[in-house]
């Protein structure tokens, strides 16, 4: 590379960084490093402090430290597995070293009498203070030099050192202007993106950790949180830009929808209408629709879907509607009958089906005799063809993944409007930063019969007094559910099935109560949920298999053991199986008599409140945003330097840079995207 030319990091290998071979680059092709610049977007996760030189009296356990002494003793042992074995003094004490994967080298460097730097964390051993494999380094000089060390996230082969010092290699490549990290941001105020890339990696040790992590105030984390937040925000907008210039079949006959909602023994919320005159719109506009539809536990997101559906149907066309459990497409499948008829217009889907079966399912499915395929996975298994597939749903669309949306993708002949249905609903203050280039359809109202259910809190001591509420209750015809969150028996705190099975069998009669949980095969689950339905069995002994899909109105309690391990948002889902009949209803929450600061906030919470949208936004306040972001339950990006909370200021300005982002070139925008959400340029193909 000559001195005088300044070459883009994005089109340089890794392999051009000196040390890095064939076997190194494999590894670091894991942890998604191709190139030199993909190295640099590689940030940290959080720092090591060792900015403080300390005494080995002075050390804590469980804290990090940085010390020196000398090697006094060194052994190797074989108990209770081979390792190396070495004593570390100063003038104040010592500490063990144990080493449990070593080269036989490291032997040469911790050779008794050695002079040696060690850093590392502190923790309470067979014999004493001690740290396991820790950095470590020869003392050349008596200048101690203090540092801010990046925490990477690893893969097998590569190590923090590795990557500190391959990075370290190219930023002084940055400082000798011999490679450079374009800035595709429009102007802005904030500091350039190579030098804050290069402090993020390279903090000033003088300065405090925490402004360079999420919420801090380093200009540094708040240049790369700007770029970071206008990434994900082109890469909703992309996608809505693209759709405009893309064709889709428009579905403007509403008199099967008319019909059935003529049927309906109630009236549509105010909710339930805006949301499904929102979404017809979209799907008569001739272009593909991607809009998700977000609503509350039991607010009637189903039955504006099947309105959708029945605009496709009654042209002729498919729809394939995706659930993530067998019990819920199911319910669906149940729900879809009775709206549509039984003339097998409606087909479910699932992997438990005989060969026949399944057979005849797919030729009615590739026809189009099959207008409404509801099911698992199965729904796009290769071997299923359809017709003309339409209009694609996706139930508690957080369980399934871009590449599950592809393969449905590709059974459409053309680009099928889409809807995503959430239970879980997303905080105003989320939607607004991070969605805020998707159409977001909202229910928040319940529909009016639905009775409030009162929500306790009861320590575990107080067992005895719950049975007999359960007694009384059954023998007044109310139906329970009652959670755990372990099916085994537990040696631990939690409560299993089986150890609560134990205390129920000597309380109540064997036919009050049935167990289900997730092991068990489908049949036999649809059995066990019939039997309840039916009310053949008063009490259902279950794992959170029952937190989606399970719709029995005579249920009216909810007793979940254990509380304070769930998260508010699956607490909340599991209370929305009761408060569906005329009965009233109660959910007691058992948990142990000592509870966390955390757990006893969330429990107030939850007791306190059945809106799940203020439960959302309370739970954001409680996570933080670096959490929730990346939970399954939301299916939301996780952000490295973006604070959804503290942001505000970074929010104006990333709506202003979006704005004027998205007129560039598509080629342009990729390359934003590309660095921050790689997997999101995949939704631009679903």
């Amino acid at each position: 590379m000559s001195s005088d030319q300044k070459v883009d990091a994005s089109s340089l290998l890794v392999t051009t960084i000196k040390g890095v071979g064939e076997k190194l680059s494999q590894s670091l092709l894991r942890l998604g490093i191709r190139t030199v610049e993909d190295l640099l977007f590689h940030f940290p996760i959080g720092y090591h402090d060792r900015t403080e030189l300390k005494k080995i009296a002075e050390l804590v356990p469980e804290e990090d430290f940085v010390i020196r002494g000398v090697v006094e003793k060194v052994s190797q042992t074989f108990v209770p597995r081979k390792m190396l074995l070495v004593k570390l003094k100063d003038s104040t004490g010592h500490i063990y070293i144990r080493f449990f994967y070593y080269f036989p080298g490291l032997r040469n460097i911790f050779k008794v009498g050695a002079e040696l730097q060690v850093s590392g964390t502190a923790r309470l051993g067979r014999y004493g203070l001690e740290t396991i494999h820790p950095e470590y380094e020869v003392i050349k000089n008596n200048e101690f030099k203090p540092q801010i060390l990046p925490k990477y996230p690893l893969t097998k082969g590569i190590t923090h050192q590795k990557l500190r010092k391959l990075t370290m290699e190219v930023i002084q490549l940055i400082k000798e202007d011999k490679i450079e990290i374009p800035d595709h941001l429009p102007k802005h105020e904030l500091s350039q993106l190579d030098q804050s890339i290069v402090d993020i990696h390279n903090p000033d040790p003088g300065s405090n950790i925490e402004d360079y992590l999420v919420g801090g105030e380093s200009p540094a984390r708040k240049r790369l949180g700007l770029e970071e937040i206008v990434a994900n925000k082109i890469s909703y907008l992309s996608i809505k830009e693209q759709n405009k210039n893309r064709t889709a079949n428009k579905f403007e006959d509403d008199s099967l929808a008319k019909k059935i909602l003529y049927a309906l023994p109630f009236k549509l919320t105010d909710d339930q209408n805006n949301a499904y005159t929102e979404i017809y719109k979209d799907i008569t506009l001739g272009s593909p629709m991607l809009r998700l539809l977000q609503g509350d536990v039991g607010s009637g997101k189903t039955i504006v879907a099947a309105l959708i559906a029945a605009h496709v149907a009654v042209e002729g066309k498919q729809v394939a509607i995706l659930a993530p459990t067998t019990i819920l497409a199911s319910q669906h499948f149940q729900n879809f009958v009775a709206w549509f008829g039984n003339d097998g217009q409606v087909e479910l889907l699932t992997s438990k089906i005989s060969a026949k079966e399944r057979r005849a399912k797919y030729e009615n499915i590739q026809n189009g005799t099959a207008k409404i395929i509801i099911g698992t996975h199965a729904v796009f298994q290769e071997d299923v063809s359809y017709e003309n597939l339409s209009l694609v749903i996706y139930d508690e669309q957080h369980r399934f993944g871009v590449s599950q949306r592809l393969k449905l993708k590709e059974k459409a002949d053309d680009y099928p409007h889409q809807l995503l249905l959430s239970a879980t609903p997303i905080p105003r203050t989320m939607a607004m930063g991070v969605l805020s280039g998707l159409d977001i359809s909202t229910i928040r109202s319940l529909p009016p019969n639905r009775i409030p259910i009162v929500t306790t809190t009861l320590p575990n001591n107080r067992r005895d007094a719950l049975i007999n509420r359960i007694k009384s209750a059954i023998s007044a015809n109310s139906q329970v559910y009652w959670v755990c969150p372990l099916i085994d028996e537990s040696e631990s705190e939690l409560t299993g099935i089986e150890d609560l099975e134990k205390i129920l069998s000597k309380e109540f009669k064997q036919d009050d109560y049935e167990i289900i949980h997730g092991k068990m095969k489908d049949a036999n689950k649809q059995a066990i949920l019939e039997d309840f339905k039916n009310k053949k069995t008063k009490i259902l002994l279950a794992t959170t298999v029952i937190e989606v899909g399970i719709d029995v109105p005579d249920a009216n309690i909810m007793v979940i053991e254990n509380s304070e391990r769930f998260g508010l948002a699956q607490l909340h889902q599991l209370r929305g199986r009761v408060g569906r009949g005329t009965k009233d209803s109660f959910c007691i929450l058992m948990h142990s008599e000592t509870l966390t600061s955390l757990a006893e906030q969330r429990l107030q919470i939850i007791t306190e409140t059945s809106d799940g949208f203020v439960i959302a936004e309370e739970d954001l306040k409680l996570r933080g945003p670096g959490d929730i972001l990346g939970l399954s339950q939301t299916g939301l990006p996780s952000f490295t330097f973006y604070d959804l909370l503290a942001n505000q200021e970074l929010q104006i300005e990333a709506d202003r840079l979006a704005n004027e982002v998205i007129k560039m070139p598509p080629e342009q925008q990729k390359k934003i995207v590309e660095r921050w959400f790689p997997a999101h340029l995949e939704l631009s193909d679903v």
